[in-house]
């Protein structure tokens, strides 16, 4: 690797401001320790010059510029900063260079034993391929269970998306296992988003039963896809992809959902934002790769028009929401899978 890819900038790795990557992963505590001013120097260089300016708002916190450093600096530096972590840039594995490839290996040998591990893969998500969807039908099926390996476990209308779920890498073991599918075919308004708006994983921080809600504890937690990268090898995982670009985004970070109160019960992670970087927005077919523990985000459509998104979640789901999901009269759920009834927004 030569010298100018040592330092990957915002734009490039999603990981935030300069990110050497001599350190990755790492929790973003760790990169936030190493340079505590870079993500936020034009912020404050903003709000100091504020306090010196006779016309601005700010210029009442004159004199207690010690104090708002340090109150910045706090809220920066996030509580859950030391369980999120900031993983290999996709783009760099993806190109297959030798020294990241090498160090995934390492990586994973250190978590030998561990499968468990939210970050043991050290990579969040990956693009895969193009693909071209099928002509749209207005299908709209959430979490349908299907058997992989079998496009006659599908029902009629949803076979012509077989062919996208070839495309996704997941491995042999997975042939003859329940897999979930999704697609959602609608016309989106402009400044509207069709799928899920926020910051997120797939994982719930909190689950509902018909008794009691429970958080991520040992023992007790909840998978959806779950998903880890080694090379050339995909285990579990979600794939998705959709047919108009700048609607889907997601970064290159890793969050512990063994951490409490990490997340909500919907897996919302807003109060992380700060940060994983800028993230990468996706092209129209682009098929990616990622994890349960992997945030990201459907955005508003630049331009109405009709949108089309595909999504595939392996085996490894532990809950199944019957209100929000599309059952299969052709596939039953398997028995460990958890039935959630009821409305999973509600309290």
């Amino acid at each position: 690797m030569n010298s100018d890819d040592e330092t990957l900038q915002s734009k490039d790795s999603n990981t935030g401001p300069e990110v050497d990557l001599d350190i990755l992963p790492a929790t973003a505590e760790e990169v936030f320790n190493l340079d505590p001013y870079s993500c936020w120097e034009g912020t404050i260089r903003t709000v100091l010059s504020g306090t010196r300016d006779k016309d601005s708002p700010l210029k009442i916190l004159r004199e207690h510029e010690s104090t708002l450093v340090r109150f910045i600096r706090s809220y920066l530096t996030n509580e859950f900063a030391s369980h999120l972590t900031l993983t290999f840039p996709s783009i760099l594995v993806e190109e297959k260079d030798e020294d990241i490839l090498a160090r995934i290996e390492s990586f994973q040998e250190y978590w030998r034993g561990y499968p468990n591990e939210y970050d043991a893969g050290g990579v969040a998500f990956m693009r895969l391929s193009s693909i071209e969807f099928p002509p749209p039908a207005d299908r709209n099926v959430n979490m349908l269970p299907f058997i992989f390996g079998s496009q006659d476990s599908l029902p009629r209308d949803l076979q012509c998306y077989y062919p996208l779920v070839a495309k996704c890498p997941f491995n042999k073991d997975e042939i003859g296992q329940v897999g979930y599918l999704t697609v959602h075919e609608s016309f989106v308004d402009a400044t509207k988003a069709q799928r899920r708006e926020g910051l997120h994983i797939e994982t719930p921080g909190i689950f509902r039963s018909a008794k009691r809600a429970a958080k991520f504890i040992p023992g007790q937690e909840t998978s959806w896809g779950w998903g880890r990268y080694s090379p050339n090898r995909y285990d579990g995982g979600i794939c998705m992809a959709s047919s108009v670009s700048n609607t889907s985004k997601v970064w290159d970070a890793l969050v512990d959902k063994k951490c409490p109160n990490i997340v909500d019960k919907h897996g919302g992670c807003e109060h992380l934002r700060s940060l994983i970087g800028k993230g990468t927005k996706l092209k129209a077919g682009e098929l990616i790769w990622m994890t349960d523990c992997t945030p990201h985000e459907a955005l508003c459509q630049e331009t109405s028009g009709y949108r089309q998104f595909f999504r595939v979640v392996s085996s490894y789901v532990s809950h199944w929401y019957e209100d929000h999901s599309t059952r299969n009269p052709k596939v039953d759920l398997p028995a460990r899978v958890k039935v959630i009834k009821g409305n999973k927004f509600e309290e």
